[in-house]
């Protein structure tokens, strides 16, 4: 069982109508989500004068599965508009979530620890730690929504050619999604060229213009071509070249502190430490290209990894509480700490070559 606690400061005189408004508007959606009502608290247990007061709101989810139905039903925007609508009244508010852990859990004859609370401490990844060398791009192909998966691959195959042509590549590789949902296109294809001024003189050349211009008019509804500038990168499995490659793309809400982004930053390039399925990872920010070509809104970071199996990104990579219980505050609307867009790409497709270990400089 995963308890999630509210702390939220609320001034006296406003406290009856947040409580209101929790129990007519909010409760009944919450219950659909999964989230159960426990019980609420408050400290002091009494009103203060000049200062806020701190109402503890504690509801139940099941387990790990329920918790992400639960976060996943939260993308309603009904759940943010409830949460800017009472935010006017509220002086601060987090979320955290909690599992049991008996006093000294881990001693001989102490009780068992709560079966989420059951992880082994965080790896040391500074010797994987690595810098990056030249300049890479990363591109979404989208295709129109009738494509067949004849199309994916005859566009896969006819890029592949056209990349490895292009004048000055050090490396190109391409491949389809498993799944073109959740923002991703039907492919991933990334780049690698000694620098920036090589990438933009290849797309003046005849390879350009002949072999992959031609493909990306005819055939897709739409890309987006990114640069990487890195934040952070690590390889624990040199050389990797079979395996799932996961492509993330995040968008930072306006306004955001600087120091609240670098929290966030060191947050995601922490994960590897405890999630260990993730061997070789780049975090980096995005460069928006003048030939990408999408009506979204730019995205800000890209966020990448590889796995010797799906199951380390589709089990241990989404069962792990540092990627639910903690990472996860700055995505969710209801947590009090959002700083990223709730709209994101989340690509992986099996690895089409060493795409992340080939960075390291």
């Amino acid at each position: 069982m995963i308890i999630a606690l509210d702390r939220i400061a609320v001034h006296a005189r406003d406290r009856a109508r947040l409580e209101q408004r929790i129990q007519t508007d909010y409760l009944p959606g919450a219950a659909r989500r999964g989230l159960v009502f426990v019980d609420a608290w408050t400290s002091p247990p009494f009103e203060l004068l000049d200062e806020p007061i701190t109402l503890f709101v504690r509801w139940r989810v099941a387990d790990i599965p329920s918790w992400w139905a639960m976060r996943s039903a939260s993308g309603d925007p009904a759940v943010a508009a409830f949460w800017a609508s009472v935010d006017p009244i509220i002086v601060s508010r987090e979320r955290r979530y909690l599992v049991e852990e008996p006093l000294g859990a881990g001693a001989v004859g102490s009780p068992p620890r709560a079966p989420e609370a059951s992880w082994p401490a965080p790896i040391d990844t500074e010797p994987h730690r690595v810098a990056t060398r030249g300049w890479r791009e990363t591109v979404q192909l989208h295709l129109p929504t009738n494509a067949t998966d004849g199309d994916v691959t005859a566009v896969e195959e006819t890029l592949a050619a056209a990349g490895r042509a292009l004048p000055g590549i050090e490396g190109a590789w391409i491949a389809a999604n498993l799944v073109a949902d959740y923002g991703a296109g039907h492919l991933t294809w990334d780049l690698r060229f000694p620098d920036r001024a090589t990438a933009e003189k290849a797309r003046q050349s005849a390879a350009w213009r002949e072999g992959v211009a031609p493909v990306l008019t005819r055939h897709c509804s739409s890309w987006t071509a990114l640069g990487l500038e890195t934040v952070g990168a690590g390889i624990a499995r040199p050389g990797l070249k079979e395996g799932i490659k996961r492509t993330a793309l995040f968008r930072a809400l306006p306004g955001v502190a600087r120091s609240k982004l670098d929290r966030w930053e060191r947050d995601l390039l922490e994960m590897p430490a405890h999630v260990t399925s993730i061997v070789n990872w780049r975090l980096s920010r995005a460069i928006p290209l003048a030939w990408s070509n999408s009506n979204v809104p730019a995205w800000t970071h890209v966020w990448e990894q590889e796995y010797e199996k799906l199951e380390g990104l589709s089990v241990d990579y989404m069962v792990h509480p540092h990627h639910w219980a903690h990472v996860d505050r700055w995505f969710d609307p209801e947590s009090g700490d959002q700083i990223i867009d709730t709209a994101l790409c989340h690509a992986y497709s099996p690895m089409a070559g060493a795409v992340i270990s080939g960075d390291a400089g």
